[in-house]
């Protein structure tokens, strides 16, 4: 390659001359041809640059101040970072010993400047510069490709470690492997296959083989000397006769079974290199599939076994439940009306002890069901609304007599942030409550018993946001040590045998306890010290709840006064029990005549039909085990065909009673069409507080109209204040919120899916919408508006859709009056 081939421009030319004239004239001359000069007067100067500033070539006076150019160039050539750079020793004259000195101390070159005469000066400059980058060029080159070779050994040995990796990985691999080429010469195998198919591993690899065939033997000189077991050559040449199949199966030989695999061996662009299979032995995995499949079938055995036995126990359980608690209802019934009488000091005594005595066996019963279904895994929780104050308060008021019989100071705390409704099985929580307060009430003798109510965490609930809520019960008792603790939520287990023999109970009501709050999405702890207390606390997982409960704080601050006053007075009913019990029958005769009822009672299903064309009645007390007809077939009966009774009224209120308490029975009388559900032995304020739930709580009966003709006597307002006023008790800024809630979000949406329904003859839809907007106005006291909603969804229920569209229309216009009037309270 010529020099002048090569572009030496802008290269960075360094002047060295003392002359400061010479040095100029030099350096114009020089950047007129592009280059950039640089220019020192002095050995220093051009020292200090050089170092700093490495240039490609260096125009050098031999004869400088202090060091002369030869030491310069001496000093440069001596430094591996200048050592390369190209010198030019100048000088005035020419002098044959100056230019042997010049190239003794390592110059490039020698030129006698001449001025104006420097052509031949700049055709040395770009001679050397040129020379100087075909230099570099070449140095770059020479690592470039000593950089390749290094690139390419080390490819090499990577190839050849990665060969010898897979032919290890081949080796020890656990399955049999053997490959052809396109042309069906043998490739690779492994001593895995030889095994498995018992052939010598020399086989493919004899000395004849290897000087016959130099590339491999041909697959098909093994099918003519059948030196392969002829399953596997059977195999081999279907394979081979269609080759683009991909194939999977299990193939036998001998006693053992071999799962294979074959495949071709393809580039991505389709080019076909050959054949390759794969067999596995999975004779151990057949029989263990066999013997797996015998244990599961003899799994199945025994499951059907205790599956059969588990329904025998709940059976059994149901039925001992059923005739138990039948007997106890009719002791504690009984004792409880005995006590309601004029008594002298022993027989009260008398009476309390058997009250006591029934309770406890209760109890009993109670706990040993409950343990019954959370061991079977069948015990289901419901997610209703509830008022937590309302349920702590109910607690309070239980057990405040027991405090104050041991005068202990009995208090609750109830954090403020704790919203007032939740979702949550009020039944159940009740339950873990009431057996922690009763506990601690039990085992303190002197001090207090707190319950304490908050939130689990600093965080302030939102709606639709599950968030948990701290129960906790401490008191000031016996306490419990650690060794006691241990055993605390063991079934059948008391802290001491010492506590079971004073205090009594059956050890279930923890365990039971903590199997409640864990399905609630809860734990239970506790601390306690001995003779100083202990603090029982529980967590549940809930969420806001997104309506009022109907059983409220109010409606528990109420009760007293209610009490004062008959229910029969308060909310006139006419009820029929069907009931074919004697001792039952006289009991909750006894119990709605204390209430101010006047009951009629039957002893069938049959005869409830009969009473029931016969009398009116709003509310209809149902036993679930009757003969000749039992209470369910009654109620799906009363549900489907009403109608066809022609009584004149609209169907009563059914609600259950039942002396079974196993998993699924209020499920089983709700399927049947009853609207609630007692369990037996029915206590006075259960059924007191299910009758009015139904009756006072907006449900289908003739007392409920009365009552709210009666109230509407006294108010011609839109909206009853009691309503309001009843919502303002509960929180004052609770009616803000509900009334938007009702005219904004909820009310619109059903109105429009109403309109739909009817449109569309939806009755089941119309029904479903009525009612929950019946729900709504009647909560806010928009009593005009929830009475047309009851009779469309009346009319809903009944698949009649006669003047639907012009009860709506009277609902539209009801509407826009009581939002009117709301928007002004």
């Amino acid at each position: 390659m010529q020099a002048n081939a090569i572009d030496v421009s802008q290269s960075t030319i360094l002047v060295v001359d003392d002359d400061p004239d010479l040095r100029h004239e030099l350096a114009s001359a020089l950047k007129k041809h592009g280059y950039i000069v640089k220019t020192v007067g002095d050995s220093s100067g051009a020292l200090r640059y050089v170092q700093s500033h490495p240039t490609d070539l260096i125009l050098l006076n031999i004869f400088l101040p202090q060091i002369s150019g030869y030491e310069v160039c001496r000093i440069l050539k001596a430094d591996t970072i200048t050592e390369n750079i190209p010198i030019i020793f100048t000088s005035s004259h020419d002098d044959i010993e100056a230019k042997l000195e010049a190239f003794k101390s390592g110059g490039t070159d020698f030129i006698v400047i001449k001025l104006p005469q420097l052509d031949e000066l700049f055709a040395r400059v770009h001679l050397h510069l040129g020379l100087r980058h075909q230099q570099i060029r070449l140095v770059q080159k020479n690592h470039e490709l000593s950089q390749a070779v290094f690139d390419r050994i080390g490819m090499l040995e990577d190839l050849q470690r990665t060969n010898l990796l897979l032919h290890a990985q081949k080796e020890a691999a656990i399955d049999g492997i053997f490959a052809v080429d396109e042309q069906g010469r043998i490739v690779s195998f492994n001593r895995r296959f030889c095994e498995m198919w018992d052939i010598p591993h020399d086989l493919f690899t004899g000395d004849g083989l290897e000087q016959e065939f130099h590339n491999g033997s041909p697959l098909g000189t093994f099918f003519i000397k059948s030196d392969l077991p002829a399953v596997l050559i059977n195999l081999l040449e279907t394979t081979y006769d269609d080759p683009d199949v991909v194939r999977h199966g299990e193939i036998v030989y001998g006693d053992r079974v071999f799962d294979y695999y074959t495949s071709p061996v393809s580039s991505e662009q389709n080019k076909f290199f050959g054949l390759i299979w794969c067999f596995r032995d999975i004779t151990a995995k057949k029989q263990a599939d066999l013997r797996q499949m015998q244990l599961m079938e003899d799994l199945r055995n025994a499951k059907d076994e205790a599956e059969e036995a588990v329904r025998t126990k709940a059976a059994f359980l149901a039925m001992m439940s059923h005739e138990i608690r039948t007997p106890i209802n009719g002791v504690i019934g009984m004792t409880q009306l005995l006590a309601g009488t004029d008594l002298n000091a022993e027989q009260d005594k008398f009476v309390r002890t058997i009250q006591v005595s029934g309770e406890m066996l209760l109890s009993v019963i109670n706990d040993i069901l409950d343990f019954s279904k959370i061991e079977s895994g069948k015990l289901e929780l419901e997610s209703v609304a509830l008022d937590v104050r309302a349920l702590v308060r109910d607690i309070y008021d239980v057990q405040l007599s027991k405090a104050k019989e041991k005068s202990l100071k009995f208090e609750v705390s109830m954090h403020s942030y704790v919203p007032p409704f939740i979702m949550g099985d009020v039944t159940r929580l009740r339950q873990i409550l009431l057996n922690l307060v009763s506990n601690a009430l039990k085992f303190t003798d002197t001090g207090s018993v707190r319950i304490g109510v908050r939130l689990a965490s600093a965080q302030v609930p939102t709606a639709d946001q599950p968030f948990q809520l701290l129960f906790s019960v401490t008191d000031t008792g016996i306490g419990i040590t650690t060794e006691q603790m241990q055993r605390l939520f063991q079934p059948f287990s008391q802290a001491t045998a010492a506590t079971s023999r004073k205090y009594g109970g059956t050890g279930l009501g923890l365990v039971i306890c903590k199997n409640l709050v864990e399905n609630m999405g809860g734990e239970i702890q506790v601390e306690s010290k001995t003779n100083q207390g202990s603090t029982f606390s529980f967590t549940i997982t809930t969420k806001i709840a997104k309506e009022q409960p109907n059983y409220t704080l109010q409606d528990a601050m109420n009760k007293s006064i209610s009490n004062v006053i008959r229910l029969g007075d308060r909310v006139p009913l006419k009820i029929l029990i069907a009931e074919d019990n004697l001792i039952n029958q006289e009991l909750a005769m006894a119990m709605l005549i204390k209430m101010g009822y006047q009951p009629d009672v039957v002893d069938n299903g049959l005869a409830v039909l009969e009473a029931l064309q016969v009398k009116h009645y709003d509310l209809l007390l149902l036993d679930v085990q009757m003969p000749e007809m039992d209470g369910l077939e009654t109620a799906t009966y009363l549900v489907n065909h009403w109608h066809d009774l022609q009584t004149g009224y609209e169907r009563p209120t059914i609600i259950a009673m039942t002396a079974s308490a196993m998993q699924g029975d209020r499920e089983m009388c709700l399927r049947a069409g009853m609207d609630d559900y007692i369990s037996k032995p029915i206590m006075m304020d259960s059924l007191q507080r299910t009758i009015e739930k139904w009756a006072v709580g907006g449900q289908i009966n003739e007392a409920t109209a009365v009552i709210n003709r009666v109230a509407e006597a006294t108010s011609s307002s839109v909206i009853d204040p009691a309503a309001i006023k009843n919502l303002q008790q509960i929180n004052p800024k609770l009616i803000g919120r509900m009334i938007n809630l009702f005219t904004i979000e909820e009310a619109p949406v059903l109105l429009k899916n109403l309109r739909q329904a009817i449109a569309n003859n939806d009755l089941q839809e119309v029904s479903y919408n009525a009612h929950t907007l019946k729900g709504s106005s009647n909560i806010l006291g928009a009593k005009a508006l929830g009475k047309l909603c009851l009779e469309v969804e009346l009319k809903g229920k009944r698949e009649d859709s006669e003047g639907l569209p012009e009860l709506f229309a009277q609902i539209e216009q009801q509407y826009q009056i009581a939002c009117q009037e709301l928007a002004k309270l």
